[in-house]
Protein backbone atom coordinates (compact mmCIF):
# COMPACT_ATOMS: atom_id res chain seq x y z
CA UNK A 1 0.00 0.00 0.00
CA UNK A 2 1.28 3.59 -1.08
CA UNK A 3 2.22 6.20 1.57
CA UNK A 4 1.83 9.93 0.86
CA UNK A 5 4.47 12.53 1.63
CA UNK A 6 3.51 16.21 1.32
CA UNK A 7 6.06 18.14 0.36
CA UNK A 8 4.58 21.72 2.50
CA UNK A 9 8.27 22.92 3.08
CA UNK A 10 8.58 23.49 -0.55
CA UNK A 11 6.01 26.06 -0.78
CA UNK A 12 3.55 26.62 -3.35
CA UNK A 13 3.63 25.11 -7.17
CA UNK A 14 1.74 26.36 -9.68
CA UNK A 15 -0.17 23.72 -11.25
CA UNK A 16 1.73 23.45 -14.71
CA UNK A 17 4.89 23.53 -12.82
CA UNK A 18 3.48 20.38 -10.53
CA UNK A 19 2.14 18.56 -14.22
CA UNK A 20 5.99 19.12 -15.01
CA UNK A 21 7.62 17.28 -12.27
CA UNK A 22 4.51 14.40 -12.60
CA UNK A 23 5.60 14.31 -16.37
CA UNK A 24 9.37 14.12 -15.35
CA UNK A 25 9.40 11.76 -11.98
CA UNK A 26 6.38 9.54 -12.08
CA UNK A 27 6.87 6.35 -11.94
CA UNK A 28 11.05 7.19 -11.89
CA UNK A 29 13.42 5.12 -10.04
CA UNK A 30 13.06 2.11 -7.07
CA UNK A 31 10.82 3.94 -4.80
CA UNK A 32 7.88 3.92 -7.81
CA UNK A 33 7.10 7.77 -7.61
CA UNK A 34 3.45 8.59 -7.50
CA UNK A 35 3.17 12.00 -7.87
CA UNK A 36 0.07 14.52 -7.25
CA UNK A 37 -0.90 17.55 -5.32
CA UNK A 38 -3.39 19.49 -3.67
CA UNK A 39 -5.05 22.80 -5.40
CA UNK A 40 -6.25 25.10 -3.14
CA UNK A 41 -7.56 28.29 -5.30
CA UNK A 42 -4.12 27.35 -7.73
CA UNK A 43 -1.72 27.01 -4.81
CA UNK A 44 -0.14 23.44 -5.06
CA UNK A 45 1.49 21.68 -2.63
CA UNK A 46 3.32 18.53 -3.94
CA UNK A 47 2.31 15.22 -2.79
CA UNK A 48 4.51 11.92 -3.79
CA UNK A 49 3.47 8.49 -3.17
CA UNK A 50 5.26 5.29 -2.74
CA UNK A 51 5.38 1.87 -1.36
CA UNK A 52 9.25 1.60 -0.73
CA UNK A 53 9.40 0.99 2.90
CA UNK A 54 11.55 3.77 4.64
CA UNK A 55 11.26 7.34 6.76
CA UNK A 56 9.76 9.85 5.83
CA UNK A 57 13.38 11.90 5.37
CA UNK A 58 15.03 8.91 3.43
CA UNK A 59 11.96 8.91 0.72
CA UNK A 60 11.82 13.03 0.51
CA UNK A 61 15.72 13.23 0.50
CA UNK A 62 15.75 11.14 -2.25
CA UNK A 63 12.84 12.60 -3.98
CA UNK A 64 14.28 15.63 -3.83
CA UNK A 65 17.99 13.99 -5.21
CA UNK A 66 15.92 12.42 -8.04
CA UNK A 67 14.13 15.66 -9.30
CA UNK A 68 17.17 17.69 -8.86
CA UNK A 69 19.32 14.85 -11.12
CA UNK A 70 16.39 15.03 -13.60
CA UNK A 71 16.89 19.08 -14.24
CA UNK A 72 20.77 18.11 -14.37
CA UNK A 73 19.52 15.53 -16.83
CA UNK A 74 17.84 18.06 -19.24
CA UNK A 75 20.03 20.62 -18.80
CA UNK A 76 22.51 18.41 -20.39
CA UNK A 77 20.24 17.71 -23.25
CA UNK A 78 19.50 21.17 -23.91
CA UNK A 79 23.13 22.36 -24.46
Amino acid sequence: MKKEYTFEELGYFAERECKAIKDSLQGYSYMNFDISWSNWAGNCTLIVATDYEAEEKEIKDFFLHCALGMIFQIKRTVE
